[in-house]
């Protein structure tokens, strides 16, 4: 372990411990906001909670993956850490349905900056043979936030109120902020922010180099859509009060296995790491639809875990491998725009199948099963293509 620590400079580990708390912030008010949107009439909207966020997310991330090359990294970075504290203060004075959807519509912004900026600084100061390990590493304490935010916000919620645990959320973003103040930018040649930046050409929106790895993202995190839409229903349904625990053991699994997961993808290769996590993938959605009770529930959420925490920083290091060295924030903007179409098909399909029956949930989960196969499909056959060309 200490040999680990001392491998990694002084500006890695901020990063992970900045990121931390980032995510920390940022989920300790997801178990919580399809009651917030429910108390304010829109119970038929819930669905839109994820889809509108991934949305702004999406629409940002050629913005961003264009801005890090020219302004830097850290710029866009702390951007999107001051969006989330700002909009967290503002969730507890919305007071329609259309005033909660815009609030969520603009927090959108903040996963289409921050994400985008700390990806490509792990990228800048990481060497080659060790990003999977890296992303690993990274995904570890992302993860960890995650894990503890829900658990903590739902906490909150129960003891006082949704008002006090958004404003919770504001201050742990703040503190975000504070830590990154320090962080150095590794981009050499930075300019000042200029409006031209923001005209996009469509060399801008896509890295063809990454073309199969942004398919893989599209299909299989539609299943994490799923779940950040429906779970909290599926609770209500199985009789679960505290809505975070399943969070909480998805996240905690994945914490476990993603630093493994990350330097086994350095050793073995990407794809032969993502083809094992593709199948956890699927045997998560099939546990999913056959539960009936909480053993299966959370088992399922342990699998989903586990396949998170083998595909996330696998796909993340295997498209920083095939980037375009001069221009790696397109590379890394087009699998997060990737990952944004995921999360609304995965909140929009699903959720329009559920139409907030309980006895469509398992149909709902489903969708995205065939979704996760076509992924698996995919992969193989360019493994097999590969084989074949050796």
């Amino acid at each position: 372990m200490k040999k680990l620590l001392g491998s990694y400079d002084d500006r890695f580990w901020m990063l992970c411990v900045s990121s931390f708390f980032y995510f920390f912030s940022f989920n300790l008010i997801l178990p919580q906001l399809p009651d917030v949107i429910s108390n304010l009439g829109g119970a038929h909207l819930k669905g839109l909670v994820i889809a509108l966020f991934a949305l702004s997310a999406l629409a940002t991330r050629p913005f961003s993956g264009k801005l890090i090359e020219r302004v830097g990294r850290k710029p866009l970075i702390t951007t999107g850490v001051i969006i989330s504290t700002v909009i967290c203060f503002a969730y507890p004075f919305a007071g329609s349905v259309l005033g909660f959807l815009t609030l969520r519509f603009f927090h959108g912004f903040s996963a289409g900056c921050t994400p985008t900026g700390t990806t490509a600084y792990v990228a800048d100061i990481v060497p080659s043979d060790r990003r999977g390990e890296a992303m690993g590493l990274l995904g570890m304490a992302n993860n960890l936030g995650m894990s503890l935010g829900p658990a903590f916000g739902g906490e909150v919620a129960l003891r006082y109120d949704n008002a006090t645990m958004f404003f919770t959320a504001s201050i742990f973003s703040f503190v975000t902020l504070l830590l990154l103040i320090r962080l150095p930018e590794t981009q050499k040649s930075t300019r000042k922010f200029r409006l031209a930046f923001l005209r996009l050409k469509l060399v801008d929106l896509f890295e063809p180099r990454v073309t199969l790895q942004s398919l893989i993202m599209i299909l299989s995190v539609a299943s994490f859509g799923a779940v950040l839409t429906l779970i909290p229903d599926y609770c209500d349904f199985l009789g679960i009060k505290r809505r975070g625990l399943f969070f909480t053991v998805l996240t905690g699994t994945s914490l476990v296995v993603r630093f493994i997961g990350g330097k086994w993808s350095d050793i073995k290769g990407r794809s032969f790491v993502l083809v094992i996590g593709l199948v956890l993938l699927i045997i998560a959605d099939v546990m999913l639809i056959l539960a009936k009770e909480p053993v299966l529930f959370y088992l399922s959420a342990a699998t989903f875990g586990l396949a998170t925490g083998l595909n996330s920083p696998t796909i993340f290091a295997w498209v920083i491998d095939l980037g375009n060295p001069k221009a790696i924030g397109r590379a890394i903007s087009t699998l997060f725009i990737s990952l944004e179409f995921g999360i609304i098909i995965g909140s929009a399909i699903p959720g329009w199948i559920y139409q907030n029956k309980y006895e469509n949930l398992p149909m709902a989960f489903f969708s995205t099963l065939l979704l996760g196969l076509a992924a698996l499909i995919l992969l193989l056959r360019h493994r097999w293509k590969e084989a074949k060309f050796v």
